[in-house]
């Protein structure tokens, strides 16, 4: 009996292809890749139609944007509901209702359901011009799903989730630094310039353009001390805002460093399940002979 017989007689086979389609398409079957492939396709047009609905088309054209941003809709929902399906092999730890829960009310999951609702909502229930605009501004967040296929995302938020103190700690000095360059800027260039640093948020301004390099120059110190201000300011963030791009650059090579680490351990585990998987089927095999050669002699 070969892997691929004892598979489809695996009641969850369906389930698990599903699962694949859907997080993993490498693991998948022919099917299961063209389905999670399609998706991606799907994603990435509906994006594009995002942009080409902005511009004045002919009516027929509209019409097909309109059928196929419907079409879309419909797709998404067969897509949020497979997810509920499968989300007990997401989080096998969990119960069946609790995993299906916990996704429903994750924050991709509510992206999910934000992508097919509103255009069926157009489709069934007649709206208002101004909720139709609505509508197609909820639609935008269809272009945050492809946050799924695209490593680089996904290691973003780990990244986020695991260096979480040494990246607020690194943004609360460059709070620290920017409220304090503000502040003094401020109290420095009012008096001469009443129009121009209006208030605090205005010094703000100054100093978070002056931080990031930005430096539009719509807003400058004229007096000495402003000046002397702008340049420590300027020599600060210098230091201030290595730190996270440090602290992001050493995050980032220590994901990517464990993710190779947890591919290699995979194939690794896969390698030798398929190599008991080929021992048990030549085991069955064996078996299957012996007793049709046992059988035999007893039938004569």
């Amino acid at each position: 009996m070969s892997k691929r017989t004892a598979e489809q007689r695996d009641p969850s086979a369906c389930k698990r292809q599903t699962y694949y389609a859907l997080e993993d398409v490498r693991r998948g079957n022919g099917i299961a890749r063209f389905v999670g492939i399609g998706l991606f396709v799907l994603i990435v047009a509906n994006a594009v139609l995002v942009f080409a609905e902005t511009y004045s088309l002919p009516s027929g054209v509209s019409r097909v944007f309109l059928i196929f941003g419907l079409a879309s809709s419909v797709c998404f929902g067969v897509e949020y509901a497979a997810r509920l399906w499968v989300a007990d092999l997401v989080h096998p730890g969990m119960r069946p209702a609790r995993a299906r829960l916990r996704y429903a009310l994750s924050p991709m999951g509510i992206i999910d359901l934000l992508a097919f609702l509103p255009g069926l909502l157009v489709l069934l229930v007649p709206l208002s011009s101004s909720m139709l605009n609505a509508a197609r501004i909820v639609r935008l967040v269809r272009l945050v799903k492809l946050s799924r296929y695209m490593r680089g995302l996904r290691s973003i938020g780990r990244v986020f989730r695991k260096r979480r103190q040494e990246i607020i700690a690194a943004f609360t000095v460059l709070a620290l630094l920017t409220v304090t360059a503000s502040v003094l800027m401020y109290e420095i260039e009012h008096p001469v310039q009443p129009d121009k640093f209006d208030s605090v948020f205005t010094g703000m301004y100054w100093a978070m353009t002056t931080i990031t390099s930005t430096g539009y120059g719509d807003i400058v110190p004229i007096t000495a001390p402003g000046r002397f201000v702008g340049f420590c300011t300027m020599l600060l963030s210098i230091a201030v805002v290595a730190i996270p791009a440090g602290i992001f650059s050493a995050g980032f090579v220590t994901e990517f460093r464990a993710q190779d680490a947890h591919e290699r351990r995979h194939e690794r585990r896969e390698k030798r399940e398929a190599a008991l998987d080929e021992e048990r089927d030549d085991a069955q095999d064996d078996e299957t002979r012996q007793d049709e050669d046992g059988s035999g002699p007893q039938s004569s």
